[in-house]
C-alpha cells in the first residue's frame, strides 16, 4: 500500500506540473508573504523548473532511501527497542517497516508539494494571493507528520508481547 501511495503521489505531482505548464500565464507568483499576497513574481519556466525539480528530488531521495533499506547496515538505523529489532530473526520485518515508513513520508511530502503547486497555479491564473487552503494544507501535513512520528516512536516499533 505504501509503494502504491508513493507511486500515486509521483503521478499526481507530474500531472500538476503538466497542468501548470498548460494553464499558467507567462508571469507567475513565485513567493508569497505571511499575508499570502504575492511579493515576488517570475517566469512560468522558473516556476515549472522549481516545482518539477523539487518533485524529482523528493521522489529520488525517498525512493532511493526506500530501495536502499534492503541492504543498508542496520547499525545505521535508529529504531526503538534495538535489541529486539536488530536480531537476525527480526531484521526482515524491520527493513520492511522502515521502507514502508520512508515511502509514506515521501508520499505525503510529494502530495503536499503537488497541492501547494496547484494552489500557486490557481493564484497565478486568478491574479490573487495564495488561498488560505495553502495554510490548511501545510498545517495538516505538519500535524500528520507529528502524529506519524509519535506513532512510530510509541507504538509501531514496540515489540509484540509473547
Amino acid at each position: 500500500m505504501a509503494a502504491f501511495a508513493f507511486r500515486a503521489s509521483c503521478a499526481v505531482h507530474a500531472v500538476v506540473v503538466a497542468v501548470l505548464a498548460g494553464t499558467v500565464p507567462d508571469r507567475v507568483p513565485l513567493h508569497f508573504g505571511a499575508d499570502l499576497q504575492v511579493d515576488r513574481t517570475g517566469s512560468r519556466t522558473e516556476l515549472l523548473l522549481a516545482v518539477g525539480l523539487a518533485g524529482l528530488l523528493l521522489a529520488a531521495v525517498f525512493g532511493g532511501l526506500a530501495r536502499a533499506m534492503g541492504g543498508v547496515r542496520l547499525d545505521l538505523v535508529n529504531v526503538p527497542h534495538e535489541r529486539y529489532w536488530k536480531t537476525p530473526e527480526h531484521e526482515g520485518e524491520l527493513r520492511r517497516r522502515v521502507r514502508t515508513d520512508v515511502l509514506v513520508v515521501g508520499a505525503a511530502a510529494l502530495f503536499l508539494l503537488a497541492g501547494e503547486s496547484a494552489l500557486v497555479g490557481v493564484a497565478a491564473v486568478s491574479g490573487r494571493g495564495l488561498s488560505v487552503w495553502s495554510v490548511v494544507l501545510l498545517v495538516g501535513f505538519l500535524a500528520g507528520l507529528a502524529g506519524w512520528a509519535t506513532w512510530l516512536a510509541t507504538r509501531r516499533y514496540r515489540p509484540p508481547r509473547d
